[in-house]
């Protein structure tokens, strides 16, 4: 899983494609894609680039900053000659050859995208720089579909280039409703360990109340307890479906114990305040167990 303070290096995706044959489709799916991965995740040539900078220096920087390279294909990206009537696929030059080139070579994933009736060119139409590109899988990326198919197109770039806006944000969630349980057992064995202590040091074997032990100390871990709960639940529905309902049990199992435990250390802490003191630590550890194993269970995994 990708925290958002040990995100790789290579956490950017590289557009490649041609102007003349699908600069529209490019800076559709660049905007698409800004919504999954983030700003400033997404990478091509005419937002990428300052005034100034060494065109070359800055796509080899690009490159080398990529998880993964999506190459556009039209029905003419092929065929497309410059003005002197050469096709630009054999030019030495060419930006977009070199760019596939670079790719394959240094083994970062390379995904052909097929626009519309676009076909994948064979093996003996591309120079032999591009060969390897008609091994790849290639996805058909259709203007009827668009939303169905940049969808999967980012659930196969997600495999290569993890932490997606959502996936970020469950981790995020996910890291605190960790911390806060933890430190809810902490608290937890804290204030029972002080209140045994004061209870053996007084020598009173009945009134653990007078050792101590007070209601707000006892009400620290559950507060902790109710946060994670609430977490969980704010995360429930960014979570793949399948996973949801054990975000919703560990939001149920968090408030549920803790206003069960709340009302049975109200009514019982005046009559037997020694018990209460059991029976609220041995409450919060089983609620804390139960909420850690249920959320282990959605693996906070973006829909």
């Amino acid at each position: 899983m990708v925290f958002p303070w040990n995100k790789p290096r290579s956490d950017k995706i590289f557009i490649n494609y041609r102007r003349d044959d699908a600069s529209g489709f490019a800076g559709r799916l660049s905007d698409t894609l800004t919504s999954y991965f983030g700003r400033n995740r997404i990478f091509r040539d005419v937002t990428g680039i300052d005034y100034g900078h060494d065109f070359s220096q800055v796509i080899d920087q690009k490159l080398d900053e990529s998880g993964a390279v999506v190459v556009l294909i039209g029905e003419k990206w092929s065929a497309i000659t410059d003005k002197d009537g050469k096709r630009r696929l054999d030019d030495p030059a060419d930006y977009v050859s070199r760019e596939i080139a670079a790719a394959l070579k240094s083994n970062v994933p390379v995904i052909p995208v097929l626009i519309d009736d676009a076909t994948m060119p064979r093996a003996d139409e591309l120079p032999e720089t591009l060969g390897e590109l008609t091994r790849r899988n290639a996805i058909t990326l259709t203007d009827e579909r668009w939303d169905f198919d940049v969808t999967r197109l980012a659930k196969v770039l997600a495999i290569d280039v993890p932490g997606s806006v959502v996936q970020r944000k469950l981790s995020l969630l996910q890291s605190l409703a960790l911390l806060l349980l933890f430190a809810s057992g902490a608290l937890a064995t804290v204030v029972f360990c002080k209140a045994v202590y004061k209870w053996v040091q007084a020598g009173n074997e009945t009134l653990l109340k007078d050792a101590g032990f007070s209601s707000l100390e006892s009400a620290f871990p559950f507060i902790a307890i109710l946060l994670a709960g609430t977490l969980a639940l704010v995360a429930a529905p960014m979570i793949e479906a399948s996973k949801r309902k054990f975000a919703w049990a560990a939001t149920s199992l968090a408030y549920v114990g803790t206003l069960g435990t709340f009302i049975y250390y109200t009514i019982s802490n005046a009559a037997m305040p020694s018990l209460s003191l059991v029976v609220n630590y041995g409450a919060s550890m089983i609620i804390i167990v139960g909420v850690l194993a249920l959320m282990s269970l959605t693996a906070f995994r973006a829909k």
